[in-house]
């Protein structure tokens, strides 16, 4: 087991107990999730200082990205949970029961620096000797079945397998866990309930969005 494997065991057991210990003294809602995201990122802020060496740029062919694998995962998810009757996801009630800010700041920072630190900077480099695929495809499973359900499982899976790819292709852990706060910001958005509304508008906005980075990656070179 390499040092990486050992990180990510190490400092996701710390993670949930942190969080659980929160919830055993009574704390509601989302406030378990934020107390043990930055106690987290405190024992592990030298990994994000190897990183804040270098330059640093977020393209617009990365957000477009952003928002059309939003729509896609999305609608995906949307339709995964008319299937799974009865399906109530136990994060959803937390959100609900937190204030706003408190969703904003757990769900579009905390939780997505602390889990790009775990799943792509320990867990994803620590399987890499397997293969660049085979890490991407193990790591993103995990991420997957550790967000607790199927539909969510799916969701977050496909999420982690192109925060993979963001990864590797930049080298950069500032990259992917940008673009994941970006996405999680998108959630708590209304535009994804307007867009349910009429499923021809989630196809087409998403169809648009792709088209967009396409052209934007032909016609300047740049790529994700």
């Amino acid at each position: 087991m390499n040092e990486n494997i050992k990180q990510f065991i190490v400092y996701y057991l710390f993670y949930r107990l942190c969080g659980q210990v929160c919830s055993l003294f009574g704390m509601p809602g989302l406030f378990p999730n934020a107390v043990s995201g930055i106690c987290f990122m405190f024992f592990s802020r030298a990994i994000l200082a190897e990183d804040k060496r270098q330059p640093f740029t977020i393209t617009t062919g990365l957000i477009l990205f952003t928002i059309a694998f939003f729509f896609l995962t999305q609608y995906l998810t949307f339709w995964l949970g008319q299937l799974f009757h009865g399906y109530s996801p136990y994060f959803d009630q937390e959100i609900k029961q937190s204030p706003f800010l408190v969703k904003i700041a757990v769900v579009g920072f905390i939780s997505p620096a602390a889990e790009e630190i775990l799943f792509r900077r320990f867990l994803y480099q620590g399987l890499k000797p397997m293969g660049l695929k085979k890490a991407s495809l193990a790591s993103s499973i995990v991420f997957g079945l550790c967000h607790g359900n199927a539909v969510q499982g799916i969701y977050s899976a496909l999420w982690g397998m192109a925060l993979c790819f963001l990864y590797e292709k930049h080298q950069d852990l500032r990259i992917p866990m940008m673009i994941h706060m970006l996405g999680n910001l998108l959630s708590l958005t209304p535009i994804l309930r307007l867009s349910l509304v009429d499923s021809y508008f989630t196809v087409c906005l998403t169809l648009i969005c792709a088209f967009v980075v396409c052209m934007t990656v032909k016609k300047k070179g740049e790529w994700l």
